[in-house]
């Protein structure tokens, strides 16, 4: 492998406007025809919704399971942002390379691809599998559906890497992500008459300053060792609502996110929210208006990544990194729910999670070549010996 062939790689990845709300077809068939090239057949899963597909190929031996090299293809919108350059093109400066998704995460599928002749002609005695997902961005659905088929297939993969940027360090854990829209419906007046209506807005922000005094709590008792925020974290990303400054706001709407450490779920926040608004905001605001209400709907839930489970992984994959400690994350993975189905997962590949969905995204070019040596590494020792063991 060349390290201008990889780079070459990503400038094709990155070229492709896979941004969650659209189509990742192109890049999903532009990956099977080159895996086609070298007599790999990948297996294209289609998604409920039109325009979006998995990929999942088998490198080695298929009649046992190996390792599978994971990465999502969408990446998140530039829309708004101040880029220096054109986002899906990838340029060169001062050893790094920006564009979307350059970093998160088609580095790492760049590095991946560009593998795979070193895959085949290592013979591997344990199966090397290729999956890239659709939208981790947004409801993590492309990993969701995958990992239904792995759950079921004969042979499932026995373990995997996934190449979120973590700076070629292995990470064993990282927090949930849960997202909510919550709905709050009041009673609209004029303001001269506020007391006989109900701001929506008001009970908007009660409730928001009930989630951070909760927030409060969380980090004066955190105790749990390796994150770097180490406490559940709950955070309001956007609220609107409200027509003029002299009417009671009918309605308000916020998105409320909830990241739980391992062992921890949203589900059991929630609850404890719904059960504040249920005995202290929605008996007032009904005595004035029997419609008013409070209601919180979930976009997305997805499980942490738990380094129970994993520790043979990430002991056997560190060395190869040239990392003797591990790490753990506050960002949410797709691991949690491979996990789910018994998949021990760890996550490592090649960039900064601080560049990720920002203006002028970037991956260093020495990252890269970190991530080329890795994977050469690795497939030396898939070649001699089996990576996990039974647990």
């Amino acid at each position: 492998m060349t390290l201008s062939a990889t780079i070459d790689t990503l400038r094709t990845l990155v070229a492709f406007d896979t941004v969650s709300a659209n189509s990742n077809m192109a890049l999903i068939d532009w990956v099977a025809n080159r895996l086609a090239d070298h007599g790999i057949r990948a297996t294209v899963q289609h998604a409920p919704e039109p325009g979006k597909a998995n990929l999942f190929a088998t490198i080695g031996p298929a009649d046992r399971g190996g390792l599978m090299l994971s990465g999502h293809s969408d990446v998140v919108p530039v829309a708004g942002q101040a880029w220096s350059t054109d986002p899906f093109s990838l340029t060169e400066r001062e050893g790094s390379l920006f564009a979307r998704g350059s970093a998160d995460m088609k580095g790492f599928i760049a590095c991946v691809v560009e593998a795979v002749p070193r895959f085949i002609e290592a013979r591997l005695a344990t199966p090397i599998h290729i999956a890239l997902s659709y939208n981790e961005e947004t409801n993590m659905g492309g990993m969701r559906q995958l990992a239904r088929q792995l759950a079921s297939a004969p042979e499932r993969p026995q373990a995997c890497i996934i190449g979120e940027p973590t700076s070629m360090r292995v990470v064993v854990a990282n927090k949930g992500a849960a997202g909510y829209r919550v709905r709050v419906r009041g009673h609209s007046v004029h303001s001269s008459l506020r007391d006989s209506g109900v701001s929506a807005v008001e009970v908007a922000a009660r409730i928001i300053v009930y989630c951070q005094q909760i927030q409060d709590r969380m980090r004066a008792a955190a105790r749990h060792d390796g994150f770097e925020f180490p406490h559940t974290s709950i955070h309001v990303g956007r609220i609107q609502g409200g027509t003029a400054h002299n009417i009671t706001a009918k309605d308000c709407e916020f998105l409320l996110e909830i990241r739980a450490l391992p062992g921890a779920t949203a589900a059991e926040l929630l609850t404890e929210i719904k059960a504040w608004c249920e005995s202290e905001l929605l008996p007032g605001m009904r005595a004035v208006e029997p419609d008013c209400f409070i209601e919180f709907d979930e976009i997305f839930d997805t499980p942490a990544l738990d380094e129970r489970g994993n520790t043979y992984l990430a002991q056997a994959i560190a060395p190869l990194c040239g990392h003797s400690s591990v790490g753990r994350v506050s960002f949410g993975t797709e691991g949690g729910i491979l996990q789910g189905i018994g998949i021990p997962t760890i996550i490592c590949g090649p960039g900064r999670i601080t560049v990720a969905h920002q203006p002028d995204e970037c991956v260093e070019i020495e990252q890269l070549a970190r991530c080329t040596s890795f994977l050469d590494t690795l497939t030396e020792r898939l070649r001699r010996e089996p990576l996990t063991q039974a647990a």
